[in-house]
């Protein structure tokens, strides 16, 4: 398999998974960022702790992989039908935004053979100088959609005694 196919399947997963079990996008995000986090301060240690149990050469990538991405699965389950289907339109462009930045996160996560065959292609060094602009567009997005759909909902007011 291609990196490429690698790379977009990394993108496109998540979005597709998204629409298809109508989770909430800022939800979706939320758990992506805290895979990063995960990914940023247990990395080193999840990648010794699963390789004192499995052999193999890949261990220490697909631990990152799982890190990263396990919070963003397990919400996809568990917040499965979140959303309504009237508001999924307006969470597409946002469920866009972190399928690519899922990518610009899991890029370096790769083998370095297969980020040379990204970054050799003429798209690839658009992709990496823009990782970062991924990941604030991102971000920016979701805040707007926070901000303009997500309602705060007043209880009744009863009479106090």
């Amino acid at each position: 398999m291609t990196p490429l196919i690698i790379l977009a399947a990394i993108a496109g997963l998540p979005v597709l998974l998204a629409i298809l079990f109508r989770v909430n996008a800022v939800y979706l995000f939320v758990s992506l960022a805290a895979g990063y986090l995960m990914l940023q301060f247990l990395g080193d240690d999840a990648g010794l702790a699963m390789g004192a149990f499995i052999r193999g050469a890949n261990v220490p990538m697909a631990s990152q992989f799982l890190l990263l991405f396990a919070p963003l699965v397990f919400t996809l389950l568990v917040l499965r039908k979140s959303l309504p289907a009237s508001k999924l339109l307006f969470h597409i462009i946002p469920l866009i935004a972190i399928g690519v930045a899922a990518a610009a996160l899991a890029l370096p996560l790769l083998p370095s053979p297969a980020q040379q065959q990204i970054f050799s292609k003429p798209y690839g060094d658009v992709f990496r100088d823009a990782q970062d602009v991924a990941v604030g567009a991102a971000a920016v997005l979701i805040l707007l959609l926070m901000w303009l759909t997500m309602r705060h909902k007043e209880g009744k007011k009863g009479k106090h005694k």
